[in-house]
């Protein structure tokens, strides 16, 4: 945890020199502040030590200016930019999954087709999804192909709900919060934020 504290005062202080707080040291702050509230019992020997002690000198000298230093809207905005490939991997998978899902119902209209239709109609249905499937269908084996569409339809849902959890998982805007460095500095120093 000392480490963290001692990299959370070198961001406060990078972030005075360079005029913002950037993303990395934001989350840092963010999970830092989570790990000191979760931890409440061991905090007297941590508020003594010399990076807490560092980390109290970076705070109090750019206390004023930390408002001003903290973006919420550029921190968002950046973060949204680390997401686009991953949402746009997530786009592509959703498209698979939509269209193995129209190829699954397409299968299972054409099975329907096949009992119930004539000849020229059967043809012309399994006709069609040949073209749609990409893969060779046998007549006589129209059934399989229903159940090996609804394989192909449950894969690339599989494919989509991995990648929208991927997604989730690194969309962590909800760290942007402007109070995380001054709640650290409350944590360690049981002092209440000043208005």
């Amino acid at each position: 945890m000392d480490d963290m504290i001692a990299l959370c005062a070198n961001d406060i202080q990078a972030a005075s020199a360079a005029g913002k707080i950037s993303l990395e040291a934001q989350l840092r702050a963010y999970d830092l502040l989570e790990e000191l509230l979760a931890t409440p019992d061991g905090l007297e020997n941590v508020a003594a030590d010399d990076a807490s002690a560092a980390f109290r000198k970076a705070y109090e000298a750019a206390a004023e200016r930390l408002p001003e230093l903290f973006d919420e809207a550029a921190l968002k905005a950046e973060m949204q930019a680390a997401l686009k490939p991953l949402k746009e991997a997530m786009n592509e998978t959703r498209f698979e999954a939509a269209a193995a899902a129209s190829l699954h119902e397409f299968a299972k209209a054409t099975f329907e087709t096949w009992q119930t239709a004539g000849i020229f109609a059967r043809r012309r249905a399994l006709r069609d999804l040949r073209d749609r499937a990409g893969f060779r269908l046998e007549s006589h084996r129209i059934g399989n192909y229903v159940a090996k569409t609804y394989d192909l339809m449950n894969e690339a849902q599989s494919r989509f709900a991995k990648a929208q959890q991927k997604v989730f998982a690194a969309d962590m805007t909800y760290k942007c919060k402007a109070e995380a460095y001054t709640g650290i500095h409350n944590v360690l120093f049981g002092r209440k934020s000043q208005e």
